[in-house]
């Protein structure tokens, strides 16, 4: 029995090190792959600082690009995570202040990270949503740019990213940890102006994450968001969307919880809304699959 026993544990011991090898293979994979270097051409925008640029800048940042929502309301930058097993990550600094990028990032910096997910260094940043912002007119994210050397300096240093191997296995296995993996670099920046449209509203859904998370036809899988085509929500009005954007209810009157970013998007105008209205109404409805 004693022998059994003894061979069950050299075993499992055996099974036990030979998963702690995996672990630190894939973690070694995962910080190789961070250790990448991008060489990008910038081309340069033309960054206006006119009254009316500055305001959809804002609009933008505010209730379009969900950048209060990771770097908070101030735009000071805020901690989001510190698990040791998994990541400690902060959302940077956006001003100028003590801790912040803004004194030193200039505007090619800025269109690196936002469009392509790269930092100052050429490496991916982390968990940046440049896959989303890869879509913005060269207008908006010009406009964007323009409105984020305006800001006030917040005084707020945050820690250093620390990737755990909890995340780094992730990684390995498809979790998107480096957005510059999952950005085309070569991809030519959309020229739509605003309007009540489904072409616009595909631009919005693209840009502000909608994709992202319900999946590039909203019928889920593309992230935590659920199917929202008419095959889920079909009865639902354009009343009930705008309801559901602007409180974060649905018709019933059950709570959309997060990471569903509503009280952003809150912010929207009411042409927005319409416009994400009618692409939702046009992509193809997909019935939810039984349970």
């Amino acid at each position: 029995m004693r022998r059994w026993l003894r061979r069950l544990g050299l075993a499992v011991g055996g099974l036990v090190g030979l998963s702690l090898l995996l672990v630190v293979a894939l973690c070694v994979i995962s910080y190789v792959r961070q250790q990448h270097v991008y060489t990008l051409m910038i081309p340069p925008l033309a960054v206006r600082t006119d009254s009316a640029t500055l305001e959809r800048g804002r609009h933008l940042v505010t209730a379009v690009g969900f950048c209060t929502d990771c770097h908070a309301t101030d735009l000071g930058g805020k901690l989001l995570g510190n698990g040791f097993l998994t990541v400690r990550l902060a959302a940077a600094n956006l001003t100028s202040g003590n801790g912040g990028l803004g004194a030193n990032y200039t505007d090619e910096d800025l269109i690196r990270a936002i469009r392509h997910g790269v930092g100052r260094d050429g490496k991916s940043l982390i968990f940046m949503p440049a896959e989303a912002f890869q879509h913005m007119s060269d207008a908006d994210l010009a406009a964007m740019i323009a409105y984020l050397h305006t800001l006030p300096p917040i005084d707020r240093t945050l820690p250093r990213p620390r990737i755990g191997p909890v995340i780094r296995v992730a990684h390995i296995l498809g979790f998107p940890l480096l957005p510059a993996e999952h950005v085309d670099h070569h991809a030519t920046a959309a020229s739509l102006a605003p309007s009540v449209s489904v072409a616009y509203g595909a631009y919005l859904a693209n840009v502000s994450g909608c994709t992202g998370c319900h999946g590039p036809q909203l019928a889920g899988g593309g992230g935590p968001g659920p199917n929202i085509t008419r095959g889920a929500i079909g009865a639902w009005t354009e009343a009930d969307f705008r309801h559901a954007l602007r409180e974060g209810r649905r018709p019933d009157g059950s709570v959309l919880r997060a990471p569903m970013p509503w009280p952003i998007f809150s912010h929207m105008t009411d042409d927005e809304a319409a416009a994400l209205w009618l692409y939702e109404r046009s992509v193809p409805a997909v019935t939810p699959k039984a349970k």
